[in-house]
């Protein structure tokens, strides 16, 4: 991972490392991105001269400014691997808001939503995985869908919006369809559907 990479990664590290009550220093973010702590220290240099973290007795906080910048990275990896499998579509954009409305019918609630799992989310948004990734028994937090404006008005109406906690009851052979519990219904989902759904294991 190159230095520039490094940042993101590591803001993401730094509020999950503050959130369980722990002082995020170079060693401790070297450790959870399994990288230097001399690599490490070298980006965080550089994040503090942009102002997106604050070093304060050796350890860092993450500033208003780097939060924002947080987010960024983990919508444009949201979008980038479960909506196109590649960034050639964010380079181009610059008003998220109307294409996520527009080109992936992401409205209302649902994008509201959306925002709101990725400031909350625990940990790394790399840590993300597709519905289809979780065996039966296993539960996962939702955390978006891709589709058109039909897919994921479904889903909303099935009850299958960001935040909301899905088992994996049963699940087909040969990419067969997937059996899963939603606030004590159980629905089956096709395995194409149900692998853009972005789901962190919990």
């Amino acid at each position: 991972m190159s230095e520039v990479d490094i940042v993101p990664c590591a803001l993401e590290v730094i509020v999950a490392l503050r959130r369980r009550g722990l002082t995020p220093n170079d060693v401790l973010i070297a450790k959870e991105l399994d990288e230097s702590p001399y690599k490490v220290k070298r980006a965080m240099e550089e994040a503090v001269k942009q102002g997106l973290v604050e070093r304060k007795n050796g350890s860092y906080e993450v500033t208003e400014e780097g939060f924002k910048h947080m987010l960024k990275h983990r919508e444009l990896y949201v979008h980038d691997v479960f909506f196109h499998g590649s960034d050639r579509w964010s380079r181009v954009v610059t008003d998220w808001g109307r294409h996520w409305r527009r080109r992936h019918g992401l409205t209302g609630n649902f994008l509201r939503n959306f925002y709101r799992v990725l400031a909350d989310l625990d940990g790394r948004v790399e840590e993300l995985i597709p519905l289809t990734e979780l065996k039966p028994g296993e539960r996962g937090v939702v955390v978006s869908a891709a589709g058109g404006y039909g897919a994921v008005r479904r889903l909303a109406e099935m009850g299958l919006t960001p935040g909301i906690q899905v088992l994996v009851v049963r699940k087909a052979p040969l990419r067969g369809p997937i059996e899963v519990e939603v606030r004590g219904t159980r629905l089956a989902l096709g395995f194409g559907l149900a692998s853009r759904i972005a789901v962190k294991r919990v």
